[in-house]
């Protein structure tokens, strides 16, 4: 219901409250679902331990159990694969975040079957908490790894992908890349998203001798091109700077011309 609720919000237009739009709620509901699963881990640890200290009575029911554990781990994976793969191609957190709880889900299932199986053949007893044990610390670590992540980008942490893509393409404007139009050089790239949506800010240097209009529609073009290398939704922002070196071959250009 949290992560319905996430992706429903997220998906509301900017308005005069929220000019940036809805996108973090995506982020608040990944890092609540990561630390419950730190919680769940830390409650299935303890528990285990407890259990081995006090040496658990021997498990029964194990073919009920088993079963009733490869239906529902079954259910999970189909599950965790359509959540993951819908919040790649929607870049939702919420979503990524509910898969990778559901992903754990089939991870302990499997787990916790191989370890009932092996209880009920070699009838050891200690062999199921000492699987609980490791099954908290594998979910203490996703859990913490989720929350970890949603809070990088709620305090917006940089997307080392999405600089790379920025600055390729306007690496490719340089007079030594070939693509048009051609900008001198540029600076202060920066770049955050908010669930889909990419917000993106640059200074971009040009001939000092352009026009404003020219400027304009070089920085309108440019501010088109990354929003688009991003997926294409949020805002990009160019700012232009007049080039003052000398020996620019953008400038020796515009002299020329």
């Amino acid at each position: 219901m949290m992560t319905l609720w996430a992706v429903r919000m997220s998906a509301v237009p900017a308005d005069e409250d929220h000019p940036y739009g809805h996108g973090r709620v995506e982020f608040i509901s990944a890092a609540i679902e990561g630390g419950m699963l730190v919680a769940a881990g830390a409650f299935v640890l303890m528990h285990a331990i407890r259990s081995i200290l006090e040496r658990q009575e021997p498990i029964s029911n194990t073919a009920l159990g088993i079963t009733l554990l490869v239906a529902g781990g079954i259910i999970n994976l189909v599950l965790a694969w359509l959540l993951l793969r819908a919040g790649r191609l929607s870049n939702s957190s919420a979503l990524t975040a509910d898969g990778m709880h559901l992903l754990s889900d089939s991870i302990t299932t499997a787990a916790v079957i191989g370890s009932l199986l092996a209880v009920r053949l070699l009838n050891v007893w200690w062999i199921d908490p000492a699987v609980a044990i490791c099954l908290g610390i594998v979910l203490i670590a996703m859990g913490g790894r989720i929350a970890l992540r949603s809070l990088d980008l709620l305090i917006d942490r940089q997307d080392e992908r999405d600089i790379h893509a920025l600055r390729e393409l306007l690496t490719s404007h340089l007079p030594s890349g070939g693509a048009v139009p051609t900008i001198c050089s540029f600076h202060k790239v920066r770049c955050r998203h908010d669930g889909r949506d990419h917000w993106i800010d640059m200074h971009i240097r040009l001939p000092r001798t352009m026009s404003v209009e020219e400027s304009h529609d070089i920085a309108s073009c440019i501010e088109t091109q990354a929003l688009n290398a991003l997926g294409g939704i949020g805002d990009a922002t160019a700012h232009c700077e007049p080039c003052r070196e000398v020996d620019c071959s953008c400038n020796r250009r515009s002299s020329s011309s």
